[in-house]
């Protein structure tokens, strides 16, 4: 990538060997394990790397994620010290790097704090409105993949059902189609209104004027939740569902979201108070500020060197 072009390289193994860098390139990696490597393990995109350094002038690396951790009785154990290697790695040779949650950052800073960086969380994908209605529609969204749905609809349970219609509140789904057929029945019992896949465009339509957003993630990750950013983004109420919700990325519970299905009803005007709050949240990291990061740190990266 030079000054005056800019090429998107989509890498993969298969096409590693087919990538050109000429010397005083600007290339920025976004980095994911998973995306590059089916165990979150690329030591082939390190080697790349490696290779490749002495030719390029400024190197910066987002780190989408770092890497996976459990039981022994899980693979992520196991390769879980070559994820950290690879991400170490990378760390070090960067002249700058970014992440999207302080808890990434905290493990980055012991490796290459002394670099250029910034905690970024992720931007809205789906538009960023530049204000917020004065009234909204009682209605709760439902968005993301399949899977991340399927996961929401089961940990929220019942009681998800319930609280709606407690609360006369429409449930909104938007995305590909579930294919766990208990949840299709539960969703189909209920009432829910299932849009399937929709433009960027008309999705942000449809949240702009509604109430609540449901997503199941854990919230010291949340951050780097793009279904969360879009709920942030319009002005949504989130309505989390995690086992824990300490204070996280300046997030506390009952302030930026909700802490689970609610009890009780929730006041309209307390709804769209946390909804505010969530919108104020996201604005110093929307798409434009990512874009106005990088560009300093890639100006900063230049003047150290």
């Amino acid at each position: 990538m030079g000054p005056d072009i800019v090429h998107l390289v989509p890498l993969s193994v298969g096409n590693a060997g087919e990538w050109q860098t000429r010397a005083g390139d600007l290339v920025v990696l976004q980095m994911s394990g998973y995306g590059f490597s089916k165990k979150g393990a690329p030591l082939w995109i390190l080697r790349e790397m490696e290779k490749r350094r002495h030719e390029i002038k400024t190197f910066g690396v987002f780190f989408h994620e770092l890497y996976a951790f459990g039981p022994p009785w899980k693979s992520a154990f196991w390769v879980s010290p070559v994820q950290r290697y690879v991400v170490r790695r990378l760390a070090e040779m960067s002249d700058f790097w970014m992440t999207n949650r302080e808890g990434s950052a905290q493990w980055l800073r012991q490796y290459a704090g002394h670099k250029p960086h910034a905690v970024l969380p992720v931007f809205s994908n789906v538009g960023e409105p530049k204000s917020l209605p004065a009234a909204r529609k009682r209605r709760l969204v439902m968005f993301g993949s399949a899977g991340l749905r399927t996961v929401t609809y089961r940990s929220a349970g019942k009681e998800l059902f319930q609280w709606a219609k407690r609360q006369s509140v429409e449930i909104h789904d938007i995305g590909s189609t579930v294919m766990d057929m208990q949840v299709v029945d539960t969703l189909k019992a209920n009432g829910v209104m299932q849009h399937g896949r929709l433009k960027a465009s008309e999705i942000s339509d449809l949240m702009r004027d509604s109430l609540f957003g449901l997503v199941a993630y854990p919230v010291n990750y949340v951050a780097k939740s793009s279904v969360f950013a879009t709920y942030c983004a319009h002005g949504l109420c989130p309505v989390i569902l995690s086992k824990g919700y300490a204070p996280s990325d300046g997030l506390v519970a009952w302030q930026h979201y909700l802490p689970g299905v609610p009890t009780g009803i929730v006041d309209t005007y307390k709804a769209q108070r946390i909804g505010e709050n969530a919108w104020e949240w996201y604005q110093p990291h929307g798409i434009w500020q990512h874009a106005s990061v990088l560009n300093e740190l890639l100006h900063a990266s230049h003047e150290i060197l």
